[in-house]
């Protein structure tokens, strides 16, 4: 089976496919409505010489446009190659290169200037199209879907589908190339145990460069839900109170900003805060109620509904209100802000995955959901540990090896299994544990291993941290680089009462050392002596993916961020 059976069926699903927001206003497709928009994608696509086997690049933001291009793109047998819309010139070029691209689609008059900018570095000349060319408001031909239909019955589960490229922390992105086996074992392995009904809306804003957003399309597809477009990730926030999803998918990094946010904005009032935490108190008592399935006393009970309706009513309404759980994938989630989410009553279910896994290896549930672990494995996967706890899987979830890239492919291929880099074990209810990735362990002079994760995770408790970065690799002892973001750092001064006449004085205030040398010392408490932290300073520059500090999944880029800030890690130590 592949994904082709998903799209032979679109024309008889009942109800909306997509929903985007057009002139300020939201539009809406129907399943029909919408496979005569991938058909026509399809017959301008043809017109530009795609023919079966063709590799075809986007260059683009998240929009319905460019999951009807995939849709399009992979049903004609072709190969999409997804690319993120704010890739640097030389990033750009190499993988333009490197993938062999045929069409090029891109999205912005900003695109357009960057490929003039590198054509003279394009060894490979592909035709350029721009999403206006799709012609989206045409005529589909009469033989169209007839044609386009049997090039769907014509997919083999082993036909290449994609190639991604990796947006890792060093070297040369690597064309990560997934078969159409392995987005169908993924789609219709996950889905079924997330319960997510044909009925349900979702708001979509992940970037489709990232295997982990394209498991949002795709999954519409094979489930028949509606997928809501963000208007941007800037909106979000507005958009989730517009579309009122029933469920979500994101990153950490988007439940960390929305802690932040909360506990920013309660500091600044003494009630509030006193409100938040008692309803906090009460709540996680009720948890431990429910999850060791005894009576809640009706006291008890009575307080939780008055001050959760008070307190986390707001937090749920920003979510749209209608929200029954979200899902966490891409990089590891903090227990402590899982357990939080849970206790104002929103489940966030964490995944283990990677773009070499096409997403989801194991998952936790909604009945069955366990912070602190990335859940059971799913379907036909399997997982074993190597000597040094490193996690192999075999699975058809798997790829099949790295675009033009034997030598990387013989790297991680161990005996039919992947080895993914990443260190953990399966507890005592077999759920698996990631500890860190193997790549980022920490051997200080003394020889003991500390993992990085484990420090940054609790350290990403104190709500003003936004970003952090443990480093000690072959020194005495452990040290931190920490950003903070104007938002929250405002918020902190006015919590405070401190006056500024430049809000970036701030960073250099006696008060903000001693607020976060306090959490430290809490930290340093839950661990061993040699894994504590003895030093820190913090940076007066936002991390960000624009800068380059940051990965497009928004995890911290090590080498890059040590290179830059060489000299104050330097001075640290001596």
């Amino acid at each position: 089976m592949t994904l082709g059976n998903w799209l032979l069926d679109l024309e008889h699903r009942n109800g909306t496919a997509v929903e985007f927001k057009q002139n300020n206003q939201w539009q809406k497709l129907s399943w029909s409505e919408y496979l005569q928009k991938i058909l026509l994608i399809v017959q301008t696509l043809e017109a530009n010489g795609m023919t079966k086997k063709d590799h075809v690049g986007i260059v683009s933001s998240t929009r319905w446009e460019w999951a009807a291009l995939d849709m399009a793109i992979l049903g004609s047998r072709g190969v999409t190659v997804p690319m993120f819309p704010n890739l640097s010139d030389s990033d750009l070029t190499y993988i333009i290169n490197h993938s062999e691209v045929s069409i090029l689609i891109i999205e912005t008059e900003a695109h357009q200037k960057q490929i003039a900018r590198i054509e003279k570095q394009l060894t490979n000349k592909p035709k350029i199209l721009t999403l206006k060319d799709l012609n989206l408001d045409g005529e589909v031909a009469s033989d169209t879907q007839e044609k386009f239909f049997k090039s769907c019955q014509a997919l083999k589960p082993k036909d290449i589908a994609t190639i991604v490229y990796t947006s890792g922390t060093t070297g040369t992105p690597k064309g990560v190339v997934l078969l159409h086996e392995a987005i169908f074992s993924e789609i219709t392995e996950s889905f079924p145990l997330f319960g997510v009904k044909p009925e349900y809306r979702s708001l979509t804003f992940l970037p489709y460069a990232h295997v982990l957003g394209r498991i949002e399309h795709w999954g519409s597809c094979f489930n028949g839900h509606t997928l809501a477009y963000a208007e941007s990730i800037e909106k979000v926030r507005s958009n989730l109170t517009e579309v009122k999803p029933d469920f979500m998918i994101a990153v950490p990094r988007i439940f960390e900003k929305v802690y932040s946010g909360i506990l920013s904005q309660v500091e600044t009032q003494p009630l509030k805060l006193k409100l938040f935490n008692q309803a906090l108190s009460i709540a996680k008592e009720v948890q431990v109620y429910r999850k060791t399935k005894q009576a809640i006393p009706w006291t008890t009970l009575l307080q939780y509904e008055a001050l959760s309706r008070l307190v986390f009513g707001p937090i749920k309404k920003a979510f749209g209100g209608n929200l029954l759980f979200a899902i966490s994938g891409g990089a590891p989630l903090s227990p402590q802000l899982a357990e939080f989410f849970a206790s104002i009553g929103i489940n966030v279910i964490e995944g283990y995955g990677l773009t070499e896994t096409c997403a989801a290896i194991t998952v936790n549930s909604l009945s069955q959901n366990r912070p602190g672990t990335v859940g059971l494995p799913i379907g036909d996967v399997e997982i074993k540990f190597a000597a040094d706890q490193e996690i192999l899987v075999k699975s058809k979830k798997c790829l099949k090896e790295y675009y033009k890239n034997p030598e990387a492919t013989a790297e991680v291929m161990k005996d039919g299994f992947f080895a993914t880099g990443d260190i953990g074990h399966f507890n005592d209810e077999g759920r698996l544990v990631i500890t860190d990735r193997k790549k980022d362990l920490i051997k200080t002079a003394g020889g003991k291993y500390v993992a990085p994760q484990k420090l940054e995770g609790l350290m990403k408790q104190e709500p003003l941290i936004s970003q952090i970065l443990i480093h000690g690799d072959q020194k005495k002892f452990v040290s931190a680089l920490i950003s903070i973001e104007e938002p929250q750092l405002k918020a902190w001064a006015q919590a405070q009462n401190i006056t500024y006449s430049n809000w970036q004085d701030l960073y250099h205030n006696p008060a903000l050392r001693v607020r976060i040398q306090k959490h430290i010392q809490t930290v340093n408490s839950q661990l061993a002596s040699y894994e504590s932290i003895k030093k820190f300073e913090i940076v007066t520059e936002s991390w960000t993916v624009e800068n380059g500090l940051l990965t497009q999944s928004l995890k911290v880029k090590r080498k890059i961020v040590e290179q830059k800030y060489a000299e104050l890690l330097h001075e640290m130590y001596e």
